[in-house]
């Protein structure tokens, strides 16, 4: 219906000029009757009188038929009038003038046309350029078989934009069902099971149909041999395309599997349609209007044997062109009353269901077609990919391995690098290796006893593992090669199963020690390459672990300075800008201590720098143990340390700072350094628009002097 509303946008565009109106009158004469004997009476019974613009027409053997069209014409537009028929199977088609009554116009729906308008919807009969005024026409009709006649007076112009917009209708018609032909092979090609090739035979067998009963087969000259046939041509092609409709249905609705027990009698019938068209242009004596009454009853036939067979699919997808195939059959039954005067004769009421056909038969051949892409795309979307090797695995999991240890040490704290390095390791050699579980142990290590367990929820048995048999792991450990061995021990519920055990030993410095231990059920071994690939992603971990300390261990050393182990004055001033970033993104309170030792210039002067620094020392190793996790501390000057207290306001930062004092008053410092050693600490908040740390360690340092002349020892904001 969209394709519809589509093609129907050039008629709503042509406009529509006042049009002559007329009255209509027929009579059937015997063939050979002269206008002469009609206007004097002498041909009876004379001109009955029809109210609407046409009539439908039945073939009487021996006559012809006659109408008369009385009007007034007003003065003629440009190019003058034209009288417009709606093509339909009519033998001969003569239009007069009274007076004089010669014939100023024919046409025929069997002339072969070379040129000239293609795809005509109308006959058009050019009236003499001079007629104006009261007028009388006369039409006289031959034809074979039924039909409608619809009269219309319009001006030339009008007849050429509505002959145009019935070329692009046509154009769509025909060149939808040519598209569905060709594609229907390209799909053949793709997929020789699809039953392709009955649907682009209905397309070409409707093809057909829509040309001859259009009287557009005479367009083509390869067919001019076929207009001498007359009427009976139209009316076979017409049939010819019922059979294949039928048979590209059958394809299209799955019968052989909804109901295989029709397959026979639907094929009989699609064929056995096609042979009575075939044999409606072969056969020499075959009466035109009775072909017309098969090809109509062929068509309702094979209506009905279609929507019995889309209504037997059980697939969704058959709801789509069960409507347009509905559809189809109300635009046939419009046709009938268009002919029938009951409804306005237009473009659409006469050939509408045309196009429904050929959507019909486009989605035949389209909606399997996307159907079946779409399915091969779930497929492959689901489809599970092969199974890697072994030594593919591997591959991946040594790459994988790497580039998590790169990530998860890149930014990683000091203290957790260790930590890291062996989770990575654990979870490395899960997905290649088979295991009931594993861990890491790493006895004083660092200075601290390390154990990491893969599931979590197995730690409890490998400390009993470790409680139990730590000097036989601690034994293997040290024999630096991989080993398995066949382990039991008692559980906190009583003995447990034994378990096979591979132990991989870890590069610790004694007197510590350190495995990698995998353990698998007790009936099944690791093989050499098995313990070999363990003892490979331990090495990396370890290589990984150690670079990453020792490469923070030596920014560290650059950022500390060596006298006092707390950050240099530049490096403290850098954390001290990024601190000030992040708490403006945050909105954090940011405040900074700066810490004056009282007796340093006094030290300073008795003993030089450096009793300076021995005096500075031991207040900077109390601070670093007694300041708040995450805070900074740092050397601001030779006789200064500066906090940086994070997330503290004023009041709470002068508590702080109150509780630093107090700790140092009370430190044990050696006699030969001062009896004694006391501290001043100056206290400021970072505000709003403070980004660069210069002006707050400026006021945290005026601060600090100011308690250092008011005699020390104490606090001042």
């Amino acid at each position: 219906m969209l394709l519809l509303l589509i093609a129907a946008a050039p008629l709503a565009a042509v406009a529509a000029p006042e049009r002559p109106e007329f009255e209509l009158a027929v009579m059937q004469t015997p063939l050979g009757t002269s206008l002469e004997d009609i206007i004097s009476g002498r041909a009876q019974p004379g001109f009955t009188p029809v109210l609407t613009p046409g009539f439908a027409f039945e073939p009487v053997s021996g006559q012809a038929t006659w109408v008369r069209i009385r009007t007034q014409l007003p003065p003629p537009p440009p190019g003058g009038w034209r009288l417009g028929l709606a093509r339909a199977p009519l033998d001969q088609i003569e239009l007069r003038v009274y007076p004089p009554g010669d014939v100023v116009a024919r046409d025929s729906f069997f002339t072969v046309r070379r040129g000239g308008t293609p795809w005509p919807a109308s006959f058009d009969l050019k009236l003499p350029a001079e007629l104006e005024g009261k007028t009388t026409l006369y039409l006289q009709l031959q034809t074979q078989v039924r039909g409608g006649l619809h009269v219309q007076l319009r001006g030339a112009e009008a007849a050429q934009a509505e002959e145009a917009a019935a070329r692009s209708f046509f154009r769509l018609v025909y060149g939808l069902l040519l598209l569905v032909a060709i594609l229907s092979l390209v799909r053949h090609v793709e997929d020789d099971r699809a039953g392709a090739l009955p649907i682009g035979g209905a397309a070409l067998g409707i093809w057909l149909a829509c040309l001859g009963i259009n009287g557009h087969l005479y367009s083509l000259p390869e067919i001019a041999l076929l207009s001498g046939l007359g009427a009976t041509v139209p009316q076979a092609l017409l049939l010819l395309g019922a059979g294949p409709l039928v048979l590209a249905t059958r394809h299209y609705s799955g019968l052989s599997k909804s109901a295989p027990g029709l397959v026979p009698w639907m094929r009989g019938l699609g064929w056995g349609l096609v042979a009575l068209a075939l044999y409606g242009v072969l056969a020499a004596n075959t009466s035109p209007s009775l072909l017309q009454w098969v090809a109509r009853v062929g068509y309702a036939v094979a209506g009905l044997a279609c929507l019995l067979m889309l209504l037997l699919d059980s697939r969704s997808h058959r709801w789509v062109p069960l409507l347009t195939l509905l559809a189809t059959a109300v635009a046939v039954a419009v046709r009938v009353l268009a002919d029938r005067q009951v409804v306005p004769a237009t473009l659409y009421s006469l050939y509408g269901w045309q196009l429904l056909l050929a959507i019909t038969i486009g989605l035949y051949l389209v909606l399997p077609w996307a159907r079946a892409h779409l399915q091969q795309w779930q497929i492959r979307r689901r489809a599970v990919k092969p199974e890697p090797s072994a030594e593919e695995k591997i591959a991946v999991a040594r790459t994988r391995l790497i580039e998590s240890l790169q990530s998860g040490l890149k930014n990683a704290a000091d203290g957790d690098l260790t930590w890291i390095a062996f989770r990575r390791l654990l979870d490395g050699l899960k997905p290649v290796l088979p295991q009931s579980s594993a861990a890491v142990v790493a006895m004083r290590f660092n200075g601290e006893d390390l154990l990491q367990v893969e599931p979590p929820e197995a730690e409890p048995r490998y400390r009993e593992l470790l409680a139990q048999r730590a000097t036989l792991l601690k034994n293997l450990s040290r024999l630096r090669a991989p080993q398995q061995v066949a382990v039991d021990f008692d559980g906190p519920h009583g003995p447990l199963a034994p378990v096979q055990l591979a132990v991989i030993p870890l590069p610790v410095a004694k007197p510590g020690w350190g495995a990698l231990l995998v353990e698998r059920h007790a009936d099944v071994t690791y093989s050499d390459a098995e313990l070999a690939l363990c003892a490979e992603f331990a090495a990396m971990a370890m290589m990984a672990g150690e670079e990453a300390s020792s490469s923070v261990s030596t920014q560290r050393a650059a950022e500390t300075d060596p006298a006092t182990g707390v950050l240099r004055a530049e490096s403290l001033r850098l954390a001290l800008t990024r601190q000030l970033e992040a708490a403006r993104l945050k909105q954090q309170p940011v405040c900074l201590l700066h810490v004056l030792v009282d007796q340093l210039p006094g030290l300073r002067e008795s003993g030089g720098e450096v009793a300076a620094v021995a005096g500075l020392r031991p207040v900077a190793a109390l601070l670093r143990e007694e300041i708040d996790h995450g805070d900074l501390l740092g050397r601001t000057s030779s006789d200064g340390l500066l906090v940086v207290a994070i997330g503290k306001r004023l009041l709470p930062a002068r508590d702080y700072a109150d509780r630093l004092r107090t700790a140092i008053a009370r430190l044990a410092v050696d006699p030969r350094i001062a009896p004694t050693l006391t501290v001043s600490i100056g206290v400021a908040q970072a505000g709003a628009e403070d980004r660069d740390p210069a002006p707050l360690i400026e006021r945290a340092g005026a601060a600090a002097q100011i308690a250092f002349k008011n005699g020390g020892n104490q606090i001042f904001s």
